[in-house]
């Protein structure tokens, strides 16, 4: 239920809490506290089996039942064990250093050239159909990408442009619901085999109408004429703009700054821990900035409804979120010499600082790995998987 909003008096009671951003609560503990409990209740709800393989491997998430590591130091011999960590999207720790990985791997692509953000929508009809069946979500991606390769075709005939652009899927929506929708970096301009052209417009109101057409076509391949042709003609109708895309120029002032708002939440929990304002042991009250009025929402669900929100989310294995298209794809030749947005020694660089070791290094001025009784560097010794 929603408690109140930013028009309400009872919000003074929790502004202070949303402005210092500080974790107060986790969302392991609200798993640790009503994840057995859950299944047994919710025994008959059908869960993918992704589900209960992600949250238990979630649950020993730095534990010795998950294996661990031993280093020694070469002087005295003294040891140090590290356990092993669960490396689930859906971790919060674990889930920042693959989302971290997935940055930089997408900064060694990038041109040094402005991009814009471009969102990709479909109508709320349709939610249920890409959460019953996931294989679809694929289909948002083909649907976006023969979007803006079409449109740049036809308005860039005589050049043959190739675009260059990263789709990223999101399947929640800032409340926790299931909301699938493409998020893209998309370069501004395109690149023929002997030269790079500037774009500087690109028209999102025909975005809107070709995207809406070939998302409808391609699920009507999926589903059949028969379930899904009414529900087509209907949306046809009650879109006549076609569905909502967004692509105006970058609001941002540096390309790093459009990359983390796109991979923000990639492979992590669908919410930051810093949004939890209260846990009672039953109750998880939380916020949200309402996207089409961003006024600020504080709703509390029991924990059971606050658990199902979050593994909704939970993706299927091996399942690509992020994805690259055009130039950006490894498969495309590109003959002109393109300046990248970072050199390979940056890339190699950031790459390092991404290592548990340094991470420990940088937030806790701790350097994990130095014998506490000699001051020696310890090196690996051996591994345990349980």
């Amino acid at each position: 239920m929603i408690v109140c909003t930013g028009n309400d008096k009872e919000f003074d009671l929790y502004k202070d809490k949303i402005n210092n951003r500080k974790v107060l609560f986790h969302i392991k503990d609200i798993f640790n506290d009503h994840w057995l409990n859950y299944k047994s209740i919710f025994a008959h709800r059908h869960r993918r089996p992704i589900i209960d393989k992600t949250i238990d491997k979630f649950l020993l998430c730095k534990t010795f039942l998950l294996g661990y590591s031993v280093y020694k130091c070469p002087s005295c011999d003294h040891e140090k064990i590290v356990p092993n960590t669960c490396k689930t999207r859906f971790c919060s720790s674990c889930g920042n250093k693959y989302n971290e990985d997935r940055a930089i791997s997408i900064f060694s692509k990038l041109f040094n050239w402005r991009h814009r953000h471009v969102v990709f929508t479909v109508a709320e009809d349709l939610r249920g159909y890409f959460r019953n069946d996931r294989n679809l979500l694929n289909l948002l991606f083909d649907a976006s990408s023969i979007t803006v390769k079409f449109w740049i075709k036809e308005k860039y005939k005589k050049d043959n442009l190739t675009p260059a652009f990263i789709s990223v899927l999101h399947t929640y929506g800032r409340a926790l619901n299931f909301n699938p929708h493409i998020h893209m970096i998309l370069l501004d301009g395109g690149i023929s085999k002997t030269k790079f052209k500037n774009i500087d417009f690109f028209s999102y109101p025909s975005f809107r109408k070709r995207f809406m057409k070939v998302i409808l076509d391609l699920l009507e391949q999926q589903l059949g004429k028969k379930e899904f042709r009414k529900l087509k003609n209907d949306l046809y109708l009650r879109y006549p703009k076609g569905f909502y895309v967004y692509a105006p120029k970058s609001k941002f002032k540096s390309v790093k700054g459009l990359l983390s708002y796109v991979c923000r939440y990639l492979s992590r929990p669908v919410m930051a821990e810093s949004r939890i304002l209260d846990y009672d042991g039953s109750y998880v009250t939380f916020w949200y900035q309402r996207h089409h009025d961003d006024l600020i929402i504080i709703e509390k669900l029991h924990a059971y409804e606050f658990i199902h929100r979050l593994i909704i989310h939970i993706p299927e294995p091996n399942f690509k979120y992020i994805r690259f298209y055009g130039a950006y794809n490894n498969r495309t030749k590109i003959y002109i010499d393109v300046a990248k947005l970072m050199t390979q020694e940056k890339i190699n660089f950031r790459k390092s600082l991404n290592k548990w070791r340094c991470k420990i290094l940088v937030n806790f001025h701790i350097d994990p790995l130095i014998c506490p009784k000699c001051k020696e560097e310890m090196v690996y010794y051996k591994s345990y998987y349980t």
